[in-house]
């Protein structure tokens, strides 16, 4: 009958019917910390935007900030003038470290900027040169001698290999002007045998592991040779690179980092904010200098309009990525 067959069948339940979400970025747009390094340390994932109420490492009455940062940095190549703030920006802070009352004898700096970044497509090794000449320079005013030093090919026979970024940086060094330092200042690599009695300063120009060898014992054993010498790392990348040869592998990398972040420390630094992966638009600068505290700076405006605006100093150490993403995208 009709109603044993209705028994049997499943009741028809209606589809539920949602109303459309509304995607707050378009498909695959990844948010990036802002505060990922380029010297082999990372950054994490994290989402900003909430507004910042608290008042926490607000800037010191009178502490002397640098809003004078140039403008429109992403149009390159730079003038003259926007090489030359950075170059006198980072030469006194690293001047300062290796020459004042209490001289530091292990010492980096890290300075990115479009021009100085290895990741985009306008980086410029003679910027990078340029920059050294001022510091080697500087160092060799009063008549101490520099050995200005980049690191040869690591490896045997054929699988002999030099960083991409390095490559031919040895023969410029070779045809550089050093102006009345010149003979004052020599060119060296990276190793044991380099110094030499009469070298005061050595300056390491971005040395960097590559896959299969690291540049770390090279490093120490200049190091030993060098004594209480000062030598400084510019723009270094000594995080570990994976390879096959099980060379920089999980063993050991206690021991690398603690060496790299503790018997060389930071004098200077400066980088651009930005959303990564991506290079534009730039949001903000990261900034330490001999003697001041860490200074996270945010940009406003656009174009000739543009200028800089100190949020954040911090006397205990670099701000992490979560504590700079939420400060730069906090709503105003």
């Amino acid at each position: 009958t009709m109603s044993a067959i209705g028994t049997q069948l499943a009741p028809v339940v209606a589809p539920v019917v949602r109303a459309p979400t509304r995607r707050s970025r378009p498909r695959g747009m990844r948010v990036v910390a802002m505060g990922g390094r380029m010297d082999g340390t990372a950054g994490s994932l994290f989402g900003g935007g909430k507004k910042v109420a608290d008042e926490a490492n607000l800037p010191p009455p009178g502490y002397r900030s640098r809003t004078d940062i140039p403008k429109m940095l992403n149009n390159t190549p730079h003038p003259r003038e926007v090489r030359k703030w950075f170059y006198d920006d980072c030469r006194e802070s690293v001047v300062a470290a290796v020459t004042g009352a209490n001289p530091k004898t292990r010492v980096k700096a890290w300075i990115e900027f479009p021009e100085l970044n290895v990741n985009g497509d306008v980086y410029r090794i003679g910027t990078l040169l340029e920059l050294v000449r001022e510091v080697a320079m500087a160092l060799a005013a009063d008549g101490k001698r520099v050995r200005v030093c980049v690191q040869g090919s690591m490896g045997q026979g054929v699988f002999q290999g030099l960083p991409l970024s390095l490559s031919g940086v040895a023969r410029i060094l070779d045809m550089m002007d050093w102006g009345d330092a010149d003979e004052f200042i020599t060119r060296g690599s990276i190793g044991g045998d380099v110094p030499q009695p009469d070298d005061a300063y050595f300056i390491l120009i971005s040395p960097q592991n590559i896959v299969g060898y690291s540049v770390l014992p090279y490093l120490q054993e200049m190091e030993k040779a060098a004594g209480d010498r000062p030598i400084i790392m510019i723009n270094p990348k000594l995080g570990d690179i994976q390879s096959a040869g099980n060379v920089m592998s999980i063993r050991g990398r206690g021991e690398r980092r603690e060496y790299v972040e503790k018997t060389w420390e930071e004098v200077y630094h400066f980088r651009l904010l930005y959303k990564k992966p991506f290079f534009f638009p730039i949001y903000g600068a990261l900034r330490y200098g001999t003697g001041g505290m860490w200074e996270l700076y945010k940009k406003f405006g656009k174009m000739e309009q543009e200028e800089w605006k100190l949020l954040r100093t911090y006397d205990d150490g670099e701000p992490g990525a979560a504590e700079i993403t939420k400060r730069i995208l906090a709503k105003d």
